[in-house]
């Protein structure tokens, strides 16, 4: 397997919730968000760092992972496009 070179990356927690079956992303100018930077080699490891920031962040939101610079690893778009965590689903009946 090839060197694989690290990137850097920030991630964005916006509040979301669920509201009549869909997935809603509320945001306010000027509001202060949740936010880590950190470094990956591939996008599923920057998900993974997203996933744990997410879980330890608690709440309802939605992780949009943004590349500092450079190239997006392979994947990149499709593997962070919905990224949705500590979402409270209906009760099945």
């Amino acid at each position: 397997m090839a060197n694989l070179k690290l990137r850097d990356f920030t991630v964005t927690l916006y509040p979301a919730k669920l509201e009549r079956g869909f997935f809603v992303t509320s945001f306010s100018f000027g509001q202060e968000l949740p936010k880590k930077q950190f470094q990956a080699a591939t996008a599923d490891q920057a998900v993974t760092e997203a996933t744990a920031f997410a879980t330890e962040h608690g709440k309802g939101c939605q992780a949009s992972i943004r590349l500092v610079q450079g190239r997006k690893p392979a994947g990149f778009d499709a593997k962070t496009r919905s990224l949705y965590f500590n979402m409270e689903l209906p009760e099945a009946v």
